[in-house]
């Protein structure tokens, strides 16, 4: 490489002489393709997936490579990985110091060993550095972060063929991955290996899930209609705030996370299956099993939350349920706060696929001053829970509902493209009967159909809903937040 950047970052890092190191690069410049494959041409390996991806990386590396671990937030490691490796921040600006380092980030690498050796004595403003760049005659190409797609399914593979499933594990991979590679090439691989995934969910719930109705609630909520139990279990003399976010899904959390405030403990539940508003919401907010003839609105869940803690000793004055909006007016009495955030779900209906879904999520969460709810909740020592009635799914039409077939549907008032619900059996046993090839991607639950693969009842080509059994849909993140 001669004299230039890459060769003075690549002797820095390798004189900390550990085989394991930790760099939190929040700059995001060793998160280059570019940057990455001359490491790799040093025998340097590199990780960025999740924790999960990062552990397999340091279980394959060889005696004579160096592993760098890199990441933009300050993460935990097992301690065996914590015992063995040195942690370090890296910042551009320390090897090309005088210069907008937002300015010179994405350019080429031949740019920047320009740069590189033309020292700066003052720091440069915007402008002056891109009066520099421009006297080199470059452009300023973009470079995106990679996504190493073997890396994420080589991960997936090593869990898959463990006895018993790690689905907390898979959840998180699968959200890093589909957050990173929305709009990307990389997308539809990975797509094809959450079908896979899906396929290996079904045979899960198929065995598994109804034991999650009666599970213990002590270690936290398995399935959505444990949330309140846990909570009241585990914390009765704290004052919890719950927000409940319609149609967040694991990958959408994982897009914001690194925006909200306070120490998270992060983990899962799953919704109640059909994955629709009127069971699942209902399930978190009775605290206990849904019933099919409770109608969806927030009054009827504002009483089904108030109701939960005065049976557990809570005063009225105590509890406090609020919709789509904050009001911090009168917030000193409360120890048990109810927040259900509804547009996040009116968007997701809105979406035809996980782009769009993904521009107007990262819009929803400044428009809403997410961050500054939780820490006003945080300030006044709320424990604070985020959770979702349900996930979504990027679905494609099967095709759409005769006149005929939709009579009778919808009893249950959901929107759903993925899941309908006849008002008689004879309904259902009639279109089923007629539409026989259908059977095998489909569940057959009392009166209702809903989908278990990524299909729906549409003629869209694809459209973002829920109401199904796919993994996407069903499971749901579970974070609990607390002051640093």
């Amino acid at each position: 490489m001669g004299s230039s950047l890459l060769t003075h970052i690549i002797k820095e890092l390798k004189s900390y002489n550990t085989q394991v190191l930790i760099i939190e690069n929040n700059d995001g410049f060793l998160f280059r393709k570019d940057v990455i494959e001359e490491f790799e041409n040093n025998q340097i390996v590199v990780s960025i997936g999740n924790s999960i991806t990062q552990r397999v990386s340091y279980e394959l590396i060889e005696e004579h490579e160096t592993l760098f671990l890199i990441n933009k937030e300050n993460r935990s490691y097992l301690e065996d990985i914590e015992h063995k490796c040195r942690r370090i921040d890296f910042f551009l600006d320390d090897f090309l110091n005088g210069y907008h380092i937002p300015t010179i980030l994405k350019l080429p690498l031949k740019t920047l060993n320009s740069l590189y050796n033309t020292k700066q004595l003052k720091h440069l403003s915007k402008s002056a550095t891109e009066r520099v760049i421009a006297k080199l005659g470059n452009e300023e190409p973009a470079f995106n972060s990679p996504f190493n797609t073997k890396e994420f399914e080589d991960s997936l593979d090593i869990i898959l063929k463990s006895n018993k499933i790690d689905w907390k594990a898979v959840s998180f991979i699968c959200s890093e991955a589909i957050s990173s590679c929305i709009g990307e090439n990389s997308f539809s691989s990975v797509m094809k290996k959450v079908t896979e995934i899906n396929t290996r969910f079904q045979e899960h719930i198929e065995k598994d899930y109804n034991h999650l109705k009666n599970s213990s609630s002590i270690k936290g909520p398995k399935i959505v209609s444990k949330v309140l139990d846990y909570i009241d279990f585990n914390f009765k003399e704290e004052r919890v705030a719950l927000i409940v976010i319609d149609g967040l899904s694991t990958w959408q959390y994982n897009l914001i996370s690194p925006k909200l405030p306070g120490l998270k403990n992060e983990n899962i539940s799953y919704s109640w299956i059909p994955s629709i508003t009127q069971l699942s919401r209902q399930a978190i907010f009775r605290g206990s099993n849904p019933i099919n003839s409770y109608r969806q609105n927030p009054k009827s869940e504002e009483r089904l939350w108030k109701d939960y803690w005065v049976k557990k000793k809570f005063n009225d004055f105590e509890i406090d349920y609020q919709y789509d909006k904050v009001n911090f007016a009168n917030l000193k009495s409360i120890k048990r706060l109810a927040i259900v955030y509804k547009d996040l779900d009116d968007y997701m209906h809105s979406s035809k696929d996980y782009k769009d879904l993904l521009n107007l999520t990262e819009n929803w969460l400044e428009r809403k001053e997410i961050q500054k709810v939780i820490t006003k909740l945080l300030s006044e020592n709320f424990k604070i829970f985020i959770t979702s009635d349900h996930g979504n799914i990027q679905a494609k039409g099967w095709r759409g509902l005769s006149g005929i077939e939709k009579l009778g549907t919808n009893k249950s008032g959901s929107r759903s493209t993925r899941h309908i619900e006849y008002s008689e059996n004879w309904l259902k046993d009639e279109f089923i009967a007629n539409n026989p090839e259908i059977i095998k991607n489909i569940v057959m639950k009392d009166r209702s159909i809903y989908f278990k693969n990524d299909q729906s009842f549409s003629r869209e080509e694809t459209l973002v809903t829920h109401g199904g059994a796919h993994f996407l849909e069903v499971v749901v993140p579970f974070i609990e937040i607390t002051n640093e």
